[in-house]
C-alpha cells in the first residue's frame, strides 16, 4: 500500500509540473528581408492629419513584425483622406535557401553606396540571423495599437496592399467599413505574423 501511494503521489507530482510548466515556443530560423513599397490611403469615412497617419501606419507595421527604422516618405499628402507614400521597412522571412539568396541578391548600386560608405554587404554565409515565431495580432484587442472605428478603412488597405508582401497570414476577417452607416466598431481583423521571438535564447 506504501509503495502504491507513494507511486500515485509521483504521477501527481510529475503531471502539477508538467501542466505548470508551460510549452517552449517553436522558434523559426529567420533573416531580414528589406523592402520599398508604394502605399495609397483613400479614405471615404477617415480623413488624418498627415502626422497621425504616418504614426498609425508605423505602429501597425511594427505590431506585424516590421523592425524599428520603418521609413514612410509622403509624396502626396494634404491632411485629406487621400496620401501617397513610399514605405522602406525590413520584416522577418524564414531563412529558407531561396529567402537567403534573394536577399543577399545585391545590384550595381547596392555594391557602389556600399563601397562609398565602406560598408559590407550581407552574403550567404555572413547575413543576421535569428529566432523568430508565429504571433496572432488582433487589430481590435491589442490595446497597444489604440485602433477605433475611424481605421477601419486603413486596416482594410493595409490588408489588401500591404500584408500579402510581409510574411503575414490571415486568421480572421470581419472588417465592416462602411460609409453609409458608419464602421462597426473595431477594425476585426486578426493576422499570424512572423515577429523576432522575444524569449529566444
Amino acid at each position: 500500500m506504501i509503495k502504491l501511494a507513494s507511486a500515485n503521489l509521483a504521477s501527481v507530482a510529475l503531471l502539477l509540473i508538467s501542466t505548470a510548466t508551460p510549452a517552449a515556443p517553436d522558434y523559426i530560423p529567420a533573416v531580414w528581408r528589406q523592402q520599398s513599397l508604394e502605399f495609397a490611403y483613400q479614405g471615404t469615412a477617415t480623413a488624418y492629419s498627415c502626422n497621425t497617419l504616418q504614426r498609425r501606419l508605423e505602429a501597425i507595421l511594427r505590431s506585424v513584425g516590421a523592425r524599428d527604422g520603418i521609413s514612410i516618405v509622403m509624396q502626396r499628402c494634404t491632411d485629406q483622406a487621400d496620401a501617397y507614400m513610399q514605405i522602406k521597412l525590413e520584416s522577418p522571412v524564414e531563412a529558407t535557401e531561396a529567402n537567403i539568396a534573394a536577399v543577399t541578391q545585391h545590384t550595381r548600386t547596392d555594391e557602389l553606396v556600399a563601397k562609398v560608405r565602406h560598408e559590407a554587404l550581407a552574403t550567404p554565409e555572413n547575413i543576421e540571423r535569428f529566432h523568430a515565431e508565429w504571433k496572432t495580432v488582433s487589430m481590435a484587442r491589442d490595446t497597444t495599437l489604440k485602433l477605433d472605428s475611424g481605421d477601419c478603412e486603413l486596416v482594410k488597405q493595409l490588408r489588401r496592399d500591404v500584408f500579402p508582401r510581409m510574411s503575414i497570414r490571415v486568421v480572421h476577417d470581419n472588417l465592416r467599413c462602411s460609409v453609409a452607416f458608419g464602421n462597426l466598431g473595431q477594425p476585426q481583423l486578426s493576422v499570424a505574423a512572423l515577429v523576432p521571438s522575444p524569449l529566444a535564447p
